[in-house]
């Protein structure tokens, strides 16, 4: 007998959510075992000792006036005369040479550090831990300090310094496009003229690249307000050793999930843990001064009366946008991509629905990206309502400088039949270059002004 109804049997896969803008890393000079140009996942502080650089042995020890000479047995690994970095000296005898010290290079085999007290002829010399790996380690404890739900990537350079650093990571990002959102940098790179360059070739809208830098109040002004790409913040004087206080900032926009039922919040005036608010006293000119500049701190919450918090002042980039407002912007450049490429994939393999160049399938990518737009606003991102328009480039153009799409996101499409007339070539191409979209990032209050009157005036 013959089969009387047949099946054809077509799956529908629903896109899995863009993760680029979770996906940071921090910045390792050498600390680890990890090959230059390749990272690893961490989840947890401290880091397995297994993924870090054994420490470096020591020929000799010498104290003079407050400062100690240490030799090393090798040349120091990856910087030059005049460079810092945090070192933990141990094995030494007497031990009183042991401590976690800012190291200052001297030469290719030596380096100073500060002890006030004279320790006495070395007898042992012990050995040093090798350049990156304390500021490493310290990234690590204000990233996890913040929240222990967010895991990180180490992104290992090898052995550099302020200057060999931004090139190797620049060939990174060339070599891996996509592959991070963010990156917090190393505190040797502030200002560096090398850094600055690479600053410089990621300023364009597009973009979606960011370096999360530590700067200090003699250096901020090397950044300049076309650099949307940095968010720059200075550190509480005294900080201690084991401390990076950005990393918790850097936790906190790592962290955005934003949807409709978990919804976008500022980066300025976030909560941070584990960090030291920069004193008050006495500061008030310089901290005006920070802010004018966009340069991010950690404060209190006094102000609010919220005593017992330390929160981030500003939060913005260096182009004065709240963080949040370009994580805005690369969202829906990401999403609706996305979104549409997956409507082109699903239509080539629906035959109950297949999507075709022509008005139906215009309409339908028209609706998926005006659906993208509308779930940002309903998740805290956008601001507005969403419109959907058919125009030909010109009218939508000056319909836009006339500022008729104030307070709407807008989505444009040009007709099918428009499009094919104006560009007979694409068609044959199988190339659309017909959407459009006007897009306005959600804000937030970062000042507000009261007008109070003081009266003695009586009523009559």
């Amino acid at each position: 007998m013959p089969q009387i109804v047949k099946l054809n049997v077509s799956i529908t896969t629903a896109s899995v959510p863009n993760g680029l803008q979770q996906r940071g890393a921090l910045i390792s000079q050498g600390a680890t075992t990890l090959a230059p140009g390749t990272y690893s996942l961490v989840s947890q502080a401290p880091l397995p000792s297994s993924l870090l650089n054994q420490s470096l042995a020591l020929s000799s020890l010498v104290w003079s006036a407050g400062t100690v000479t240490a030799t090393t047995v090798n040349p120091i690994p990856g910087l030059s005369t005049g460079d810092t970095f945090i070192t933990t000296v141990a094995g030494a005898n007497p031990s009183a040479y042991n401590h976690t010290v800012v190291a200052t290079v001297t030469g290719a085999s030596t380096f100073t550090y500060s002890l006030v007290t004279n320790p006495g002829a070395e007898t042992v010399a012990g050995t040093y831990t090798p350049p990156g790996l304390g500021e490493l380690q310290a990234m690590v404890n204000s990233f996890f300090s913040q929240s222990t739900a967010q895991s990180v990537y180490i992104l290992e350079l090898g052995p550099t310094d302020g200057t060999s650093g931004p090139p190797a990571l620049n060939t990174f990002i060339q070599a891996n496009p996509g592959q991070f959102y963010a990156y917090l940098v190393p505190r040797s790179w502030d200002g560096s003229a090398a850094f600055l360059a690479l600053l410089a070739q990621y300023e364009n809208p597009g973009s979606m690249t960011y370096f999360f830098t530590t700067t200090t109040t003699g250096t901020y002004q090397a950044y300049t307000s076309v650099m949307k790409d940095v968010m720059p913040f200075v550190e509480a004087p005294g900080l201690a050793l084991s401390a990076f206080d950005l990393a918790a900032d850097f936790n906190g926009i790592l962290s955005y999930s934003p949807s409709p039922t978990n919804k976008m919040t500022p980066n300025g005036l976030k909560y941070l843990f584990g960090v030291t608010p920069y004193p008050t006293q006495g500061n008030a000119n310089l901290l005006a001064a920070l802010d004018a500049a966009n340069i991010s701190y950690v404060m209190t919450g006094q102000q609010g009366g919220l005593l017992s918090n330390n929160i981030l002042a500003n939060g913005n980039t260096k182009d004065g946008n709240d963080f949040t407002w370009w994580y805005s912007a690369d969202y829906i450049q990401l999403n609706i991509t996305q979104d549409c490429a997956g409507e082109i994939i699903r239509g080539a393999n629906n035959p109950l629905s297949p999507l075709y160049f022509d008005q139906d399938g215009i309409d339908r990518l028209q609706d998926v990206a005006a659906a993208r737009i509308q779930r940002a606003i309903s998740s805290g991102l956008a601001n507005g309502t969403v419109v959907k328009t058919k125009l030909d480039p010109d009218t939508f153009a000056k319909n836009l400088q006339n500022g008729l799409y104030a307070g709407q996101n807008v989505v444009n499409a040009v007709p099918f039949s428009t499009y094919v007339a104006e560009n007979p070539s694409d068609y044959g191409q199988e190339v659309y270059k017909g959407l459009s979209v006007v897009y306005i990032p959600q804000n937030t209050f970062k000042q507000v002004w009261f007008n109070v009157n003081i009266t003695n005036l009586l009523s009559q």
